[in-house]
């Protein structure tokens, strides 16, 4: 892999920067779904270079944080079920410049920026004020590249339901999110997908953003109402984010799925009972489908399956084999495309969460 540098003068140079670890996995230890542009590995250790290829990011689940500051590489507070660690890395298809702009860690390429900030995570009573202070730094970074389109974040941080009421920390989180986009003008039409999971131990309170020089498309689930319109039983600001979204590359389109739940209009469904949670989810994955086939004009059958990248996020480890049962019947085979990771849902109710993204040709 290479990191474009930025030499005196301002002149681009490359320097050769090779992630790797003091055991290589084998190849048949890393899944893959590929674009000519973009390419998504999963693997339980750090891969190899790929030919063609320059890391965009790489999502590291587990305890190990010894690569917290190496260019790309993010650390996100989530641990494995199974694994002791995974690595999610996102791949593109040129060269990617990696820099930092105060506390934010920037990725750039042709078609992408990642942006990454990541802070000491607080109390609930001081986290509308973290989170709004984080938001307007890394909003700014995103205006310094070259894409002007965020079109997913990810959110993580712990105790994410410490708290009584709108006290309670992701609520909180929610009214800085929104006072951060509304200090910015960014409106609820255009707000991206996003996911915002606590981790089960305490971490970092940590945001990537994607961004985009492509217009995004977003996409509600006509059986939920929209996150930016809940009423006022779920805190003083609604959360702000859409539901789907795709951007189109060169006639691909990348589909981006937020964190998804078992919620029909606006309210949980199915406290206690992570069955019942994990079907109506899985019912909500499936109409968010056919909203993203319309949307992309691709085939609704191919927006999630086994070449899909997945994350299935379960408050209760011991929940991890009816629901990977599941998962593997609704994607249609067992996929090694799927991180189970054990972590807290932004309602104390809900057991389980699905966010995915996946690369899909026209219909």
């Amino acid at each position: 892999m290479r990191r474009v540098a930025r030499g005196r003068g301002g002149q681009r140079r490359q320097e050769a920067w090779c992630v790797g670890s003091s055991a290589p996995i084998d190849s048949g230890a890393l899944s893959a779904v590929s674009h000519d542009k973009l390419r998504i590995t999963l693997a339980a250790g750090l891969p190899g270079p790929q030919p063609g290829y320059e890391p965009l990011a790489v999502f590291h689940f587990g305890k190990d944080t010894v690569h917290a500051e190496t260019p790309g590489i993010v650390s996100t507070g989530i641990d494995p079920i199974v694994q002791d660690e995974l690595y999610e890395c996102w791949w593109y298809g040129g060269a990617v410049e990696h820099r930092k702009s105060g506390n934010v860690r920037i990725a750039e390429c042709d078609d992408f920026a990642m942006v990454v900030m990541q802070v000491a995570d607080t109390e609930p009573e001081g986290f509308r004020e973290a989170t709004r202070t984080l938001y307007d730094e890394l909003l700014a970074a995103v205006r310094g590249t070259r894409h002007t389109h965020i079109v997913r974040f990810w959110n993580y941080f712990s105790n994410i339901n410490l708290g009584e009421g709108d006290a309670e920390k992701y609520r909180q989180f929610s009214v800085g999110r929104a006072e951060a986009f509304e200090a910015r003008g960014m409106t609820d039409e255009v707000v991206p997908a996003a996911t915002g999971i606590g981790s089960a131990r305490d971490s970092d309170f940590t945001v990537i953003a994607l961004a985009s020089k492509h217009d995004f498309h977003n996409v509600e689930n006509p059986r939920q109402v929209s996150a930016y319109h809940y009423p006022r039983d779920y805190g003083p600001r609604s959360p702000k984010f859409s539901r789907a979204g795709c951007v189109s590359i060169d006639g691909q389109q990348l589909l981006l799925i937020s964190g998804t739940a078992s919620i029909i209009g606006h309210e949980s469904m199915h406290a206690g009972n992570v069955e019942l949670q994990c079907e109506e989810t899985l019912a909500n994955l499936r109409k968010l489908s056919e909203a993203l086939a319309d949307v992309g004009h691709v085939d609704a059958d191919a927006i999630i399956d086994t070449a899909s990248v997945v994350r299935v996020y379960i408050r209760d480890p011991k929940d991890l084999q009816y629901v990977r049962a599941r998962v593997e019947t609704f994607l249609g085979g067992r996929s090694d495309l799927v991180a189970y990771l054990h972590a807290d849902i932004c309602r104390r109710e809900l057991q389980i969460e699905i966010d995915a993204a996946k690369f899909a040709g026209p219909r």
